[in-house]
């Protein structure tokens, strides 16, 4: 068998994607769901996570996805649950299946991998259960793309090496309420190469006429080839530097803070990214805060944190 490439890909299934997940009532079932794969590459899936409009009646949370349900197949169109009538899985709750709904760089595990040829599709149903409108749900699958071995650029570890524990803080200047900055770089230094595995993001807040909580990226390599099909809120890949918003229900009445993910234990880019001593990795941002109320523009500062890797 030809050695391939495993490339870290993100697929994202939104409102950019089915127009009918930018407002999903309470009561709503929706099915058919379908999010298509790119046509050069398998795609393997190897976790999930999903998310909503952090902006809930002036307060960041995401109460809105408790009681909601959902079911999702494979590229046969099989569904990866059991039961419900005929062909047709059961619908789980989202709240059982990971902590914190696959949140803060720690997506729920899908073991084994689920593979996607290129061309095929994942369908998705939900059904929703709560008492709230969950406003811009979007789901997140994540994993990598496999290609042929010398397809594309891949830098190898050296033969002979050391390596140090290291992060980069990226600062980010004004970015506005409604603002798309594209093409920002990030170059590493010219003492070691740097290999990416994980991060953590800012703190979201909100106060009286500002809000900074809707801010996603894609990452790019150094050919403006993207990680992923869409944007991916800074929050659902990486640990924030302090706190965490989901909550997880024990009832209708209780819910209870996080505990155990986050900036203590950030999850990992996988497969890592390998970026070579004054070579670019770059990155889209998009801040979407200006139906939260927010009046200004915002600076902040989110970590890549890896490893340096000398030669030697």
């Amino acid at each position: 068998m030809p050695a391939l490439i495993q490339r870290m890909t993100d697929y994202v299934l939104g409102p950019n994607q089915d127009a009918r997940l930018a407002s999903v009532a309470a009561g709503a079932t929706i099915t058919g769901i379908v999010l298509s794969i790119d046509n050069d590459a398998p795609f393997v899936v190897t976790g999930r996570a999903l998310r909503c409009s952090f902006l809930n009646s002036g307060t960041l949370n995401q109460n809105p996805l408790v009681g909601l349900k959902t079911r999702w197949t494979d590229a046969a169109r099989n569904y990866r649950q059991t039961g419900g009538l005929g062909p047709r899985g059961s619908y789980v709750l989202e709240s059982l299946q990971s902590a914190y709904y696959g949140q803060f760089g720690n997506p729920k595990p899908i073991v084994p991998a689920v593979i996607y040829p290129p061309g095929s599709v994942i369908e998705l149903d939900l059904k929703h259960t709560g008492s709230t409108t969950i406003p811009n749900l979007t789901f997140y699958f994540r994993g990598y793309e496999l290609y042929p071995e010398g397809s594309m650029p891949t830098p190898p570890y050296p033969k002979r090496m050391a390596s140090l524990t290291f992060a980069y803080p990226i600062f980010v200047k004004a970015l506005g309420v409604s603002e798309l900055r594209q093409n920002n770089i990030f170059t590493v230094k010219q003492d070691a190469d740097f290999v990416i595995r994980g991060g953590q993001s800012f703190v979201p807040f909100t106060t009286a006429g500002r809000t900074l909580a809707e801010v996603a990226v894609m990452w790019k390599d150094a050919n403006k080839r993207p990680y992923s099909n869409d944007f991916i809120p800074l929050d659902v890949f990486f640990g924030y530097q302090s706190g965490t918003l989901a909550t997880m229900p024990v009832s209708t009445a209780t819910l209870i803070p996080p505990w155990g993910t986050g900036p203590g234990l950030p999850g990992l880019f996988y497969p890592e990214i390998y970026v070579p001593a004054n070579q670019q990795f770059l990155f889209d941002l998009y801040r979407t805060d200006g139906s939260g109320g927010s009046n200004q523009s915002e600076d902040f500062t989110f970590n890549l944190i890896g490893g340096k890797v000398f030669s030697r």
